[in-house]
């Protein structure tokens, strides 16, 4: 048990008289050491949290959880029996028939590499990231097979508005008696999207269906089928279960398998940055270390009169145990609240910092998205408070007992 004595005690050696300000310092450099790498760490993780989920959400809203295509090279003709048997298979999923191409577009100076990707209107419809953010009349249009969709990012680079053509020049050719040519048309834009990744709102355009398979002369033919699962957690069972009533020239492939270097990147990347962070949490703890072998160099007497009046080696231990784990329990709580605080307002605080700066602190082209993502996760957040404490604990340990071993006997003197 902890008595009221050995708190008073502690806190009373956290705050030291005139004469003892160079303890008080190296106290100060341990609790804001403590404060800063809990607040890090709690930061970092967050905005690689949200990076993580905001990527892996984007990516698989604009691509779909599973593809199946053809074992071969030449696509899939439109299979009405081979739609109802997948479909039949899981109410937990929604299927859509996809073309996939890249293509030039030109428009007045401008001339870059896009990929087009031809849908049915029924692919905004069942994908969550464009729920809210495509409007009515742009589904609508785009139904009607009245054009394409592109970009906002796309749309202010271009000052291009909605009723403009686009020309675009696909990397399919069609053979002539002149020999084979690039195929090109002009589109009309009937509408625009924005995902909030750089990358897609750039180069990403949407095609009817119908358009880009008379475009491209596939006829009926169709790339792929994408597969978006509702509950992301029976994704194995699910693949598990069309690739037994799938025909032998089909396979499934599932997004961990498309994006494997991208994913795994991040992970370790995650993983590492917390590794490397902690470090910060570690130099705090041997300054605490320090702070502590100092406070019981200057208070050998004080621990000599605490001896003789019958204080026990084990009151002594739990006094100068206390007294660190005060400092170290005030510099993560204030490490979390500052932490926290961060997370919530980072995007404003890098608002304001660009302004101040006058420059981009993070660029939409390098880190793909207009906003920093943050996720804070309790567990996580608990961990690292948990991790703190333990050093902080671990860290009074031994000059706590350095302090149990001085002789009272020599200590009682004049100078």
């Amino acid at each position: 048990m902890i008595s009221f004595f050995e708190i008073w005690v502690s806190i009373k050696y956290l705050f030291p008289k005139t004469k003892e300000k160079f303890f008080s310092l190296i106290t100060l450099f341990s609790f804001l050491g403590i404060s800063l790498g809990v607040a890090t760490l709690i930061i970092v993780m967050s905005v690689m949290n949200g990076f993580r989920e905001e990527l892996t959400k984007k990516i698989l809203g604009i691509n779909g959880h599973l593809k199946i295509q053809s074992s071969y090279s030449n696509g899939l003709k439109k299979n009405d029996k081979l739609k109802n048997l997948l479909l039949k298979s899981s109410d937990d999923i929604h299927l859509h028939e996809i073309i996939l191409t890249q293509g030039l577009l030109n428009y007045k100076n401008y001339s870059n590499g896009i990929l087009i990707k031809g849908v049915s209107v029924n692919f905004f419809e069942d994908r969550q990231i464009f729920k809210k953010n495509l409007p009515d009349k742009f589904i609508n249009s785009f139904k009607k097979n009245e054009g394409i969709l592109v970009g906002e990012k796309l749309k202010k680079m271009l000052k291009i508005k909605e009723g403009d053509y686009l020309t675009i020049l696909s990397s399919k050719s069609y053979e002539t008696f002149l020999g084979n040519l690039p195929r090109s048309a002009s589109f009309k834009i009937s509408g625009f999207f924005d995902i909030g990744m750089y990358e897609y709102d750039t180069s990403l355009i949407f095609m009817p269906l119908g358009l880009v398979q008379d475009y491209l002369d596939y006829g009926e033919r169709i790339d792929h089928y994408e597969l978006v699962v509702n509950d992301f957690k029976n994704l194995n069972l699910i693949k598990e279960n069309l690739t037994e009533i799938i025909p032998d020239y089909l396979k499934i492939v599932d997004w961990r398998e498309l994006n494997p270097s991208l994913f795994n990147a991040i992970e370790v990347e995650r993983n590492v940055m917390f590794l490397i962070l902690m470090l910060i949490v570690i130099v705090a703890a041997f300054n605490l270390i320090s702070s502590m072998m100092i406070l019981v160099s200057n208070k050998k007497k004080d621990i000599g009169i605490l001896r003789v009046l019958g204080v026990s080696k084990y009151q002594l231990l739990k006094i100068f145990i206390i007294n660190g784990f005060i400092i170290g329990f005030l510099g993560t709580l204030l490490g979390l609240i500052l932490g926290l605080l961060f997370c919530i307002n980072i995007n404003e605080i890098k608002t304001f910092l660009e302004l101040f700066m006058g420059s981009e602190l993070f660029s939409e082209e390098i880190y793909f998205f207009s906003t920093l993502p943050i996720i804070l996760e309790s567990e996580q957040i608990m961990k690292i408070v948990f991790i703190s404490l333990f050093l902080s604990l671990i860290a009074t340990i031994y000059p706590s007992i350095r302090a149990t071993k001085i002789e009272p006997i020599n200590l009682i003197k004049w100078d």
